[in-house]
């Protein structure tokens, strides 16, 4: 999350509890240290206030470090050679009286 988006998460719970419970915070602290914003999320807490509550658990999932998220290697499949003296001249279609082994190789199954 960017920086500016916990400030403004950050400074709707100031607003928010200084007109409920007449707090005062620091804003700017409360993004730049994870201790403080802890402990304005557990005073926005003892209220009884759904838009505290809602804001406190904003704050709370804006300050957690992002998920790492696994990098998974993608593997090309698999591409059968061309082999150009069993299948037929070089333009790649077989000749008409090629063998049926040779065929079978350059197609899967029965798949043309």
């Amino acid at each position: 999350m960017l920086e500016s988006e916990k400030f403004a998460i950050a400074a709707h719970l100031h607003v928010h509890l200084r007109r409920i419970n007449g707090r005062v915070t620091d804003v700017e602290w409360m993004v730049k240290s994870p201790d403080y914003a802890r402990e304005i999320i557990r005073v926005a807490r003892t209220e009884t206030h759904p838009d505290l509550l809602r804001l406190a658990d904003k704050l709370e999932a804006a300050l957690q470090p992002p998920m790492p998220t696994p990098r998974v290697q993608a593997v090309p499949p698999a591409r059968p050679a061309f082999v150009a003296s069993q299948s037929g001249p070089a333009s790649g279609f077989p000749t008409p009286g090629a063998d049926s082994a040779a065929l079978r190789k350059r197609y899967v199954g029965t798949l043309r």
